[in-house]
């Protein structure tokens, strides 16, 4: 399977990928990254981001895709989908050059390289925990909330139509599914999708089958369903103290 673990900065990423690769050591990753891609063209990036690097980096991302579409089991850390989310939050925020004719060109090679992926595993921000800098991640903290609020209504689109066409393409998109925030759950979730070979399960067990895809959509409905009682409860304890 062709495998991507999405989300804003700080959410684990990383290291879930470590840890992936090590229950599933089958797998490979590609060396080099969009980060090695920062570094050696010296891009702003992050809030600093200009519409030249959004365009490179996802550019980078696509034709990495592209190149693995044939490889039998591979993961990302990252794919064209978080590209896109820093996109949109460059739009929504007004920064110079991310129009909406921008966005929607960006968001055409975003789709078309959906295609080459199978499962999404999307990474969700915990702030209890610390955040880190490696040199390239952005650090503010609101910012990352920010992106990460963007993710959520990107898998809101996801969730609410599984073949939705604005951001994923009909009939030949993958599996989005969000994951917990402790690490060894993450694992154990993804066990539930990804067999010891590194394999999907079997056809008749397998989520994407046309004979389970209505589970897999009360699935989505249910982790939306949880995410929005838990927002909710946060408001109500925000406004009335409880």
């Amino acid at each position: 399977m062709r495998i991507a673990f999405s989300g804003t900065g700080n959410s684990g990423k990383t290291t879930t990928v470590k840890s992936f690769l090590y229950t599933w050591d089958n797998y490979t990753t590609p060396e080099k990254t969009y980060r090695d891609l920062i570094q050696e063209d010296n891009l702003k990036h992050s809030k600093d981001t200009t519409p030249d690097t959004q365009s490179a980096i996802l550019d980078f991302m696509s034709k990495v895709q592209e190149e693995n579409k044939d490889v039998q089991h591979i993961v990302y850390d990252r794919c064209t989908l978080d590209n896109i989310a820093y996109t949109l939050w460059s739009h929504e925020k007004g920064i110079e050059g991310f129009t909406k004719e921008f966005c929607a060109d960006q968001i055409a090679i975003m789709r078309e390289s959906m295609k080459h992926l199978d499962i999404i595993f999307l990474c969700k921000f915990d702030e209890s925990q610390q955040i880190e800098d490696d040199g390239t991640r952005e650090t503010d903290k609101e910012y990352i909330k920010e992106v990460d609020n963007i993710f959520n209504s990107l898998y809101s689109q996801y969730s609410q139509n599984v073949e939705s066409d604005i951001f994923f393409p009909k009939g030949d998109s993958p599996c989005v599914l969000t994951v917990p925030s402790d690490a060894q759950k993450r694992i154990d979730l993804i066990s539930e999708y990804v067999a010891e070979d590194g394999d999907m399960y079997g056809d008749e067990d397998s989520i994407l089958n046309s004979e389970n895809l209505k589970e897999l959509e009360s699935l989505v409905y249910q982790q939306k369903a949880e995410v929005d009682h838990e927002e909710h409860m946060k408001d109500l304890h925000r406004k009335f103290g409880i």
